[in-house]
């Protein structure tokens, strides 16, 4: 039977782990956190699956053709997992993540973005990414590792023109606490199973076990009403051209 990997002489201690402070924001993202709560209630009388903090895996097309594969997705991984010392921290790469990813112990392994992709991350893991490819609709995807300890605080995102989907890769075997608190429900992941909730409802993580917890972890487009489609491409094409992509785009080499 599989095991979770234990911690590594390289695993990250969340007492000692380099921390990062998020910079004054940009205007564009000012910007867009003033006028999401207005943008998100169009797109919410727009959406085709409904607007409950979790959604149906069923209703988004492609999710649970691949799920299957979660095993082949998760033995390719595993010589990330040997060396993850090397894999960038979020909060490193995205500034404007610092807030809720403020040490090295929530590590991120991009794929795409935007349309941006990381040529030598995808040449890594090509088993994942001939999954991803077959999800429609897919506008980030990157692996989310983290490390024992990590806690990620209570927050939302910006907008609903996509849905956050988590596919577990690891999970922590050792009973202690490891989950999601989408809306304040506590929710687990299981193997196998994605787990589909809209990021603009407020949202904490925990792993406080003494493994690390990896996931599949993408943003999809929502179905729309034509209207919401539109608004949902002007919103892609002003965040695609923004410094808050242009960072990590810089920082992946993507």
């Amino acid at each position: 039977m599989y095991q979770a990997p234990r911690p590594s002489e390289d695993a990250i201690d969340p007492q000692s782990a380099e921390r990062y402070v998020r910079p004054k924001q940009k205007p564009i993202v000012r910007f867009g956190k003033a006028i999401r709560d207005p943008v998100n209630r169009f797109l919410a009388s727009q959406s085709l699956v409904g607007d409950s903090p979790v959604i149906d895996s069923s209703l988004v097309p492609g999710l649970n053709e691949v799920a299957h594969e979660w095993r082949a997705m998760r033995d390719e991984i595993e010589p990330l997992m040997i060396e993850r010392v090397d894999i960038p921290p979020l909060g490193k790469i995205s500034p404007d993540h610092r807030r809720i990813a403020s040490t090295s112990a929530w590590k991120s392994f991009f794929f795409q973005g935007y349309g941006f992709h990381s040529q030598a991350n995808e040449a890594r893991c090509p088993r994942v990414v001939d999954a991803i490819g077959r999800i429609p609709g897919v506008v980030v995807a990157f692996l989310s590792i983290m490390e024992p300890g990590t806690h990620v605080p209570r927050h939302r995102g910006l907008t609903k023109s996509w849905l956050n989907c988590h596919l577990p890769l690891i999970l922590p075997n050792d009973g202690k606490r490891c989950e999601i608190a989408i809306n304040d429900e506590i929710r687990q992941w299981s193997e196998g199973e994605w787990l589909v909730f809209d990021e603009t409802y407020p949202h904490e993580v925990w792993n406080e076990s003494s493994q690390p917890r990896v996931m599949l972890l993408l943003q999809v487009q929502r179905q729309m009403k034509w209207a919401g489609r539109a608004a949902t491409r002007a919103i892609y094409h002003a965040v695609r051209r923004s410094p808050f992509v242009g960072d990590v785009r810089k920082a992946v080499g993507a």
